[in-house]
This record gives structure tokens, C-alpha cells and sequence, in this order.
């Protein structure tokens, strides 16, 4: 079954948003341990993300490092152009995520 396919991307290969967490990351000028400390998600899973063996990253761990990065995962309506704020303007939003204590564990 081929998977659908969004400009150039084809979402059965990777999820376009892994290109666009990326760029936000190479501008913000930090590395994968500051992402870590800051939202919680391992250097491990952004190198996954980055290197193409993760092809469809879950929409919790895509949020986190966003809002490490200062940005918020939204919904835009289809056709309607996006408009961010100046740079001065945007908040500074800083939310970690302590995925431990969703996990559970099994003691046998």
C-alpha cells in the first residue's frame, strides 16, 4: 500500500516533521544533551530521528522537543497561511516532560 504522500515526501519513508524539528534544532545552536535535559527526550532517540532510522516519531516526544525549542505543536486549518511572531515576541516556553513516570514496570 503506498503511503500518502505530502510535496516531495512520502510518509511510509519518514515523517516531514523530523526535517523540520531538525532545522529548528541547527538554528537554535544546541546539542542533543541540552535538548535532553531541557524536554526529557534522549540524545539516543533525536539521533534516531536525524539519521532516518526513526520514521514516524510518537506526537509526545515531537512536542517536547518543540517546547525545549520554544515552539508549540498546533493545528492550522488547510489553506491558511501561517504566521509566527517576531523573535521579541514569541514567549519563552520551557516544559519538561518526565516520561518515567508513564512508563510502568512489571515486578515479578
Amino acid at each position: 500500500m503506498p503511503g500518502f504522500t505530502y510535496k516531495s515526501y512520502s510518509f511510509v519513508d519518514k515523517d516531514p516533521i523530523i526535517d523540520e524539528i531538525r532545522t529548528l534544532y541547527n538554528e537554535a545552536g544546541v546539542n542533543y544533551k541540552w535538548i535532553e535535559r531541557e524536554s526529557g527526550v534522549t540524545a539516543t532517540t533525536l539521533s534516531n530521528w536525524f539519521s532516518g532510522s526513526t520514521k514516524r516519531p510518537q506526537a509526545a516526544t515531537i512536542n517536547a522537543v518543540l517546547r525545549a525549542l520554544g515552539y508549540k505543536l498546533g493545528v492550522v486549518p488547510h489553506g491558511v497561511p501561517v504566521q509566527f511572531r517576531p523573535e521579541e515576541e514569541r514567549p519563552k516556553i520551557r516544559h519538561v516532560v518526565q516520561m518515567a513516570k508513564y512508563r510502568r514496570t512489571r515486578h515479578g
